[in-house]
C-alpha cells in the first residue's frame, strides 16, 4: 500500500523546494558556511561581509519557497535589528548608524534562517562543524598572549582570535554544541558522530580553561549545569518538565533582577583568582561615564553604533583610557548598558520585552518535547545571558554571537506556525519518556507532523 505524502498539520499545504533543494545536507552546509565566515572574521576582514552578503543572496534563491514562512516566524526579533537600524532618524552619526544597522539586520537574518529556515538537527549540526573546524585550526595555527597572570600562570590562550576572552567564549560555545551534538548522536547511534563530538569537546574544553576568560567559564559553568538539568528531566513526565520549565523560569528572571547583587561579588572572586583586579578589567569606570551619556539622552540614545566613533570627545576619552591606539574595537562591556547609550530606554525595553517572550517560548517548547537539540540552544542562550550583564553581546555586525541569539530565539517559532518542518525529530529510546504518544511502527505518514 503507498503512502501518501505528509501534510502541514494545520493550514494550507506549503510550496516546498525539489528534493535536490531541500536536502538536509544543504542546511548542514549552510550553517557551518555562514558560521565559519563570521569565527574567521581576522583572517579575512572585508571578504567576510562579501562572502556572507552572497550567501544570503543564494540562500535566498535556492531556497525562496521558504522565505515567506521564516520571515514571518522571525518577525518578532527581526524588530530590533530594524528599530537599530531606524535610529538613523535621530543618530549623532547617520552615516554609521545606516551602515552599521543594515550590518546588524544582515546578521541577524542569517541567525533567522539557521534557527527557523532550516532542519533544526543539521543546522546545529552544521555550526557544531563550524565551531569544531575553528577550534582545530585555533590549535595548530593560533598563539598565546601575555597578560595579568596571578595564582593561574602568565600566558592565555587566544588562538585565532584578537583577544583570549574571544577565544574563550568561542571555546565555552563549542562545548555546549558539542554536548548537545553528542547526546543526539548517541540517542541516534551514529558512533562515528558521538566520537567525534567527544574529541571536539575535550579540545574546546581545554582551550577554555586555558584562555583564563573568567566570564566565559562562569557563564559555561551555569549554562552547563541547566543542560544537565534540563537532560536529566526528560526521564519524567510532561507535568515534571513543566515545573522543571516553570522553576527555571522564576529562578533565571529572579537572577537576572538581583544581578546586581550577587554577580559582582562573584566576577570579581573569579577575576582576583584568575588575576584580573576587582573592578572587573576598567568596566566600573566605563559604566560610571556611559551612567553620564546616557542621562543626556535617556530616551532615544545616540543612535544604534553611533557613540564609537573618531572624532567623538567622549569616545576618544575612553579609548585613550584604555591604551585603544587603533580607536576601534571597543565598548561598555554590558549589554543593557551598551543598549542605553545607543538606544536608549525604549530600545532596551524593546530588546528586553522581545527576548524575554521568545526566550520562554523555547523553554516552555523545549520542555514540553525535549530532545538534546533543543536542549542545546536553551543552553547557549542561558550561556548568553550569564554574559550580558559584563559583555555586550547580540548586537554587533557580522559577529557569530549575534546570529546565534538570533538563531536561539526563533527556533521555537516554527512549532507554533502553521507551517511545516522538513522531517520530524528523530526516533529516541523508549527510556526518556513524554515525548512519544504512538508506538513505533506506526507508519511515518501517521507520525510525520510539524513540531
Amino acid at each position: 500500500m503507498s503512502r501518501s505524502p505528509a501534510q502541514p498539520a494545520i493550514g494550507p499545504p506549503t510550496e516546498r523546494p525539489n528534493a535536490a533543494r531541500a536536502s538536509r545536507a544543504y542546511d548542514g552546509a549552510f550553517g557551518f558556511a555562514a558560521i565559519s565566515l563570521m569565527l574567521f572574521v581576522p583572517q579575512l576582514k572585508s571578504l567576510t561581509p562579501i562572502l556572507l552578503l552572497a550567501l544570503l543572496a543564494f540562500h535566498c534563491v535556492w531556497r525562496r519557497e521558504d522565505l515567506p514562512l521564516m520571515l514571518r516566524n522571525s518577525a518578532a526579533y527581526l524588530l530590533l535589528p530594524l528599530f537599530a537600524l531606524s535610529s538613523t532618524l535621530w543618530s549623532i552619526d547617520t552615516d554609521a548608524t545606516g551602515y552599521y544597522g543594515f550590518q546588524f539586520l544582515i546578521t541577524a537574518l542569517i541567525g533567522c534562517i539557521i534557527g527557523a529556515g532550516l532542519d533544526r538537527k543539521s543546522a546545529m549540526r552544521g555550526v557544531f562543524y563550524a565551531f569544531a573546524f575553528y577550534a582545530f585550526a585555533s590549535l595548530i595555527f593560533g598563539r598565546s598572549v601575555t597578560w595579568g597572570g596571578g595564582a593561574m600562570g602568565n600566558s592565555a590562550f587566544a588562538g585565532l582570535a584578537q583577544a583570549k576572552n574571544t577565544a574563550g567564549d568561542c571555546a565555552a560555545v563549542g562545548v555546549i554544541l558539542s554536548m548537545a551534538v553528542l547526546f543526539d548522536a548517541i540517542e541516534g547511534r551514529r558512533h562515528r558522530l558521538a566520537l567525534f563530538a567527544m574529541v571536539a569537546l575535550a579540545l574546546q574544553f581545554q582551550m577554555l580553561i586555558a584562555a583564563r576568560s573568567s566570564g566565559a567559564i562562569l557563564a559555561a559553568a551555569i549554562a552547563l549545569a541547566l543542560f544537565v538539568l534540563w537532560s536529566f528531566s526528560r526521564l519524567f513526565p510532561k507535568p515534571a518538565r513543566v515545573v522543571t520549565a516553570i522553576s527555571a523560569i522564576i529562578a533565571i528572571v529572579s537572577a537576572v533582577l538581583t544581578q546586581h547583587i550577587w554577580l559582582p561579588a562573584l566576577v570579581a572572586s573569579m577575576s582576583r583568582a584568575t588575576g584580573k583586579d576587582s573592578t572587573l578589567t576598567g568596566r566600573t569606570y566605563l559604566w560610571d561615564r556611559a551612567a553620564a551619556l546616557i542621562q543626556e539622552r535617556p530616551i532615544l540614545g545616540v543612535g544604534y553604533n553611533g557613540f564609537w566613533r573618531k572624532g567623538n570627545l567622549d569616545a576618544e576619552g575612553l579609548w585613550r583610557y584604555a591604551g585603544i591606539t587603533s580607536r576601534s574595537g571597543f565598548n561598555f562591556h554590558s549589554t543593557p548598558t551598551e543598549l542605553l547609550v545607543h538606544l536608549g530606554y525604549f530600545g532596551l525595553l524593546l530588546f528586553a520585552g522581545v527576548f524575554a517572550v521568545l526566550a520562554v517560548l523555547l523553554l516552555i517548547r523545549t520542555m514540553i518535547r525535549p530532545n538534546a537539540i533543543m536542549i542545546g540552544w536553551c543552553t547557549l542562550l542561558t550561556y548568553e545571558v550569564v554574559r550580558m550583564p559584563f559583555e555586550s553581546i547580540g548586537t554587533g555586525p557580522f559577529h557569530y554571537t549575534t546570529s546565534m541569539i538570533a538563531a536561539a530565539a526563533v527556533v521555537s517559532i516554527g512549532w507554533l506556525s502553521a507551517g511545516h518542518r522538513p522531517e520530524t525529530e528523530a526516533v529516541r529510546p523508549v527510556r526518556f519518556r513524554g515525548e512519544r504518544s504512538r508506538p513505533l511502527h506506526v507508519s511515518k505518514a501517521i507520525s510525520v507532523r510539524a513540531p
